[in-house]
């Protein structure tokens, strides 16, 4: 695989939106059924973009 700077780019703002999106989900709710529904949600939207802009899953 010949990666670019635009891939490693791509995966650092992918991780920094993974990040600001977790710390935001921590910070404003605080419902014990609500926070981690919410928490496995960003991780999958993150999981999905990856899997898409690897091999164009979804």
């Amino acid at each position: 695989m010949n990666w670019g700077v635009e891939d490693f780019a791509a995966a650092a703002a992918l991780l920094a939106a993974a990040w600001v999106g977790i710390a935001l989900v921590r910070r404003n709710v605080h419902g014990r059924v609500l926070r981690p529904i919410l928490l496995v949600g960003v991780v999958l939207v993150v999981l999905m973009i990856w899997a898409h802009l690897a091999v164009g899953i979804v």
